[in-house]
């Protein structure tokens, strides 16, 4: 295997690209999102890949496209990965039932020149072939040979086996003429508990830059666009100020205290849920925590103000002043952070030990309407995944889901909502106006998830 860093910002954060078979790392060096290295993984004569490399990221993000889904299952630790995406690939890369026929995977490596390469190529891109066809430049035919002759190999031994990596969400398209799509279907329902499924029309080839993009945005433009938001955002977040009393009421349910001393509040923005947070608790000393500067509450006897990467800075500030706050609070804000785990985790040092952390984040399906317009879309984890990961941090948890359809007169209210209230994040949609208008329906559905957990466990901090 060859692998080569293309971006490299030392954010602690990576994106790892596992690449189709006959492109290598140049065909990827447009995918770049601030505060995240960029590594692309190629070359499949081999499976030796020195995993420690990545060591030095507290968040892996792993994102496989075609042969290379089978690559990555083959070398990279489970445990290191806080995300994993698979498009038009499975682990079974040769099988006549999951993956591509034997005797058309065995022909191809077989019968391989610079003829049938290029009749691959066409094949794999369709009608984009002839905007991407400058940018295969490994046309080493031979060097290409031996890397389908190891997979072929490596994939029908008897003693073969993947790591067990947690798919979260798999993408497969409609006219896949390597993949069929009915395999690749078969591979993944399979599994016990199998990966969200996303149905895209088009080839076997995707870009892969706009899934990056969708599924893990840049917080900058997050931010950006939840500031622009402030000043209408109360007066339409409507579902956002139903979660925000819900919320409160929740932690109310869960908790006997009714003053709290020290409490940081994560991705506070207009305030909706603060003030009905603050007003139930009175909290002495809060801590407002969000990407972009905030108005003033003057709701707690003391306030700070910080504009950060919350993850980073529950991190840092675990680090430095450990078992302080009475709670971690934050309201429709989790389903933004790279590696929520990270966070649980750290949010768990930060409280003392008779502290609790609740939070509303939202479940598969919650705003489901906007894939119509794109398929890509927002990562939602299951609550069953999420329970998972805060029961190792924390003895007592409670969980409440529901779900909250809001309906609109026409698809343009829709996007007026969407702008005024910033709850599109960064992702957008390639198509024209008229085109979004016409697939996009008159209601958004909501389906927020409330957690509260206490009762730290031993061991953390």
């Amino acid at each position: 295997m060859r692998w080569e860093l293309l971006h490299n910002e030392g954010s602690g954060r990576l994106i790892l690209i596992f690449a189709g078979w006959s492109t290598d790392a140049s065909f990827y060096s447009h995918i770049h999102v601030n505060g995240w290295d960029t590594m692309v993984v190629w070359d499949y004569s081999s499976f030796d890949f020195p995993s420690g490399i990545l060591d030095s990221y507290h968040t892996v993000a792993l994102f496989a496209w075609s042969l290379g889904v089978f690559a990555a299952s083959k070398v990279i630790p489970a445990d290191r990965l806080a995300l994993a995406v698979a498009i038009n690939g499975t682990e079974y890369p040769a099988d006549d039932s999951l993956g591509i026929p034997v005797s058309v995977f065995k022909g191809t490596a077989d019968n391989l020149d610079e003829r049938n390469l290029v009749k691959f190529r066409k094949r794999m891109a369709g009608a984009d072939y002839a905007k991407i066809e400058d940018d295969f430049v490994n046309n080493d035919v031979e060097g290409l040979k031996r890397e389908l002759h190891n997979i072929l190999r490596v994939a029908l031994s008897p003693t073969s086996s993947v790591n067990a990596i947690k798919w979260d969400r798999v993408f497969i398209s409609s006219n896949d003429r390597i993949f069929p799509k009915e395999s690749q279907e078969r591979a993944w329902r399979r599994q016990s508990g199998h990966p969200e499924i996303v149905m895209l029309d088009g080839n076997h080839y995707v870009d892969i830059f706009p899934i990056v993009k969708s599924i893990i945005p840049s917080k900058q433009k997050i931010g950006e666009r939840f500031r622009l938001a402030l000043s209408t955002y109360n007066k339409h977040a409507t579902a956002q100020r139903s979660i925000a009393s819900r919320l409160t009421d929740f932690i109310a349910e869960n908790t006997h205290q009714s003053r709290l001393n020290e409490i940081v509040e994560i991705g506070s923005g207009s305030g909706i849920f603060t003030g009905l947070f603050c007003k139930r608790f009175s909290p002495r000393y809060s801590v407002f925590v969000d990407l972009y500067q905030l108005p003033k509450y003057g709701m707690a006897e003391f306030e700070d103000y910080v504009v950060a990467d919350a993850e980073d800075w529950v991190n840092e500030t675990a680090e430095k002043t450990p078992n302080r706050y009475d709670a971690i609070v934050s309201a429709s804000a989790m389903q933004w952070f790279a590696n929520p785990e990270r966070f649980i985790s750290d949010a768990a040092g930060l409280l003392k030990p008779d502290g609790f952390l609740a939070v509303s984040t939202f479940l598969p399906g919650n705003l489901a309407e906007l894939s119509a317009i794109n398929p890509f879309g927002l990562h939602y984890r299951s609550e069953d995944d999420i329970i998972q990961i805060i029961r190792k941090y924390f003895r007592n948890v409670s969980c409440e889901d529901d779900t909250i359809q809001i309906v609109f007169e026409n698809p343009r209210e829709v996007m007026t909502h969407l702008r005024q209230t910033g709850v599109g994040g960064a992702s957008s949609s390639s198509l024209p106006l008229r085109q979004i208008l016409e697939r996009l329906p008159s209601s958004l559905t909501y389906r927020p998830l409330y957690i509260f957990a206490s009762g730290k466990l031993d061991g953390t901090m």
